[in-house]
C-alpha cells in the first residue's frame, strides 16, 4: 500500500488560511516523499504540479493523481511564471499548494513564487525535499566542500558554452563541478551532453574537455536503476545508461581520501585518477600579468602635463578591479580588468605621454 495511503487524517496539520504552500516530492518517486509533504498536500483544497522545472516518474504521477483527485492541476511553464498571480489570489481564498519535484527552491521560479505571495500579503510555508543537488553530491563521494558552481546543459545545446566556462573557473581553483543535463523532451543523456562539451572544446580551445578527462556519471539517483561510474571521459561517451535525469561531475583537485573512495567504491582506475590534473590555464598568467601593471605604474614618470594623470589613475582602478576580482576567484573578470589596464598603459607610452618599461614577465596583449 502507498505511503499516502497509511496516513491518516487525524494526523494531519492544521493549515493557516491565506498561506501558499511550496511541498518538494524529492527525487521523483514516493519513497522520496518526508511525513511533513504527504500530510500536507492531504490537508489542502487545490494543489499544481509542477510538471516543466525536474523530472518526476509516471509511476509516481499516476500515484499523486489517484490520491489527490481533481484537487490536482498539472502546471506548466507559463501557468506557473505568467499566471502566478492567479494561483496567489487563489490562496487568499483557500488552501493551495505547489508540488515540486526535489527542493522547492532550488529553482528560482519558485522563489519568484513565494517573492509575489510576500508582496500580496500571503503568507508561505516551505515543505523541503531532497533534491538531485545535495543527492548527486553524495552519489559522487567526493567533499561537498569542495564543488564549486552549479551549471546546466539544455537538451537543445543552447548555452553549453556557459557551461563549458563554470567548468574551466571551477577547475582553474581546484573545485569540482556539477553539471545538470535538462529532462525535458525525454532528457539530454550523458553522451549527448558531451558531445556538446565537446563541440565547445573545439571552440575555445581550453583544454578541459578531453578524452582522457576523468568524470563521475550519474543516473536516475534515487531510483532502483540508479547508475554511478567514474573514469575516462571518452569511455563515459561509450556506456550504456539508464534513462535521464543525467548528470556529469568534472572534478577539481582530488584529496587523498575522495581519489580513494572513487577507487574502492566506484571502481575507478587507478592510472586515471593518478593521471588527473586539472588545468590552471590562468592563474599563473594572471598573476604576472597583475606584477608587470604593478611595476609598470611604480616606475613611469610623466612626459606631459595633459590629461595622462587621470587616465593613469583610470589605469589604477582598473588594476584596483583586477585584484579584487582575482583575490575573490572570478578569473575571467580579473584577466578582462587587468587587460584594460594594460592596454591603456601601453597606448600613452607609445603616445610619448609616460616612460617606463615593460617587465620580463607574459603581457596580456599578443601574450607578449
Amino acid at each position: 500500500m502507498p505511503l499516502w495511503l497509511s496516513v491518516s487524517h487525524e494526523n494531519l496539520k492544521a493549515v493557516n488560511e491565506m498561506t501558499i504552500y511550496l511541498i518538494g516530492l524529492g527525487l521523483g518517486t514516493s519513497r522520496q516523499l518526508t511525513l511533513e509533504a504527504l500530510e500536507t498536500a492531504k490537508s489542502l483544497d487545490k494543489i499544481y504540479l509542477d510538471t516543466y522545472t525536474s523530472f518526476i516518474e509516471n509511476s509516481f504521477l499516476e500515484e499523486l493523481s489517484k490520491e489527490l483527485g481533481e484537487r490536482l492541476v498539472k502546471a506548466d511553464r507559463r501557468m506557473l511564471e505568467e499566471k502566478v498571480s492567479d494561483i496567489i489570489r487563489e490562496a487568499g481564498r483557500m488552501e493551495v499548494g505547489i508540488l515540486i519535484p526535489g527542493d522547492p527552491l532550488i529553482a528560482t521560479t519558485h522563489t519568484s513564487i513565494i517573492a509575489e505571495a510576500a508582496k500580496k500579503g500571503i503568507s508561505f510555508k516551505v515543505i523541503h525535499g531532497l533534491s538531485i543537488y545535495c543527492a548527486a553530491l553524495s552519489a559522487s563521494y567526493l567533499h561537498a566542500y569542495k564543488f564549486g558552481r552549479v551549471t546546466t546543459i539544455p537538451k537543445s545545446g543552447i548555452g553549453v558554452e556557459t557551461c563549458y566556462r563554470v567548468i574551466a573557473e571551477n577547475m582553474e581553483r581546484g573545485l569540482h563541478t556539477l553539471v545538470l543535463l535538462d529532462t525535458a523532451d525525454g532528457g539530454l543523456t550523458i553522451p549527448e551532453a558531451i558531445e556538446l562539451l565537446l563541440r565547445a572544446e573545439d571552440k575555445f580551445g581550453l583544454g578541459i574537455i578531453h578524452g582522457d578527462r576523468l568524470v563521475i556519471c550519474l543516473a536516475r539517483i534515487g531510483f532502483d536503476d540508479e547508475f554511478k561510474w567514474a573514469g575516462r571521459l571518452r569511455d563515459a561517451s561509450q556506456r550504456k545508461y539508464p534513462p535521464p535525469p543525467h548528470s556529469i561531475i568534472f572534478p577539481g583537485e582530488l584529496h587523498f581520501s575522495e581519489r580513494e573512495a572513487l577507487k574502492a567504491i566506484l571502481n575507478a582506475d587507478a592510472e586515471v585518477l593518478d593521471e588527473h590534473k586539472p588545468p590552471r590555464l590562468w592563474s599563473s598568467r594572471i598573476e604576472k600579468y597583475l606584477e608587470n601593471v604593478r611595476r609598470a605604474l611604480e616606475e613611469m614618470s610623466y612626459l606631459s602635463n595633459d590629461i595622462t594623470e587621470d587616465l593613469v589613475n583610470i589605469a589604477r582602478s582598473y588594476l584596483e578591479d583586477a585584484e579584487r576580482f582575482w583575490e575573490s576567484g572570478d578569473l575571467f573578470d580579473a584577466l578582462a580588468a587587468v587587460s584594460y589596464a594594460e592596454g591603456l598603459l601601453d597606448a600613452l607610452r607609445i603616445m610619448g605621454k609616460v616612460e617606463f618599461t615593460w617587465g620580463s614577465g607574459e603581457r596580456v596583449i599578443n601574450g607578449r
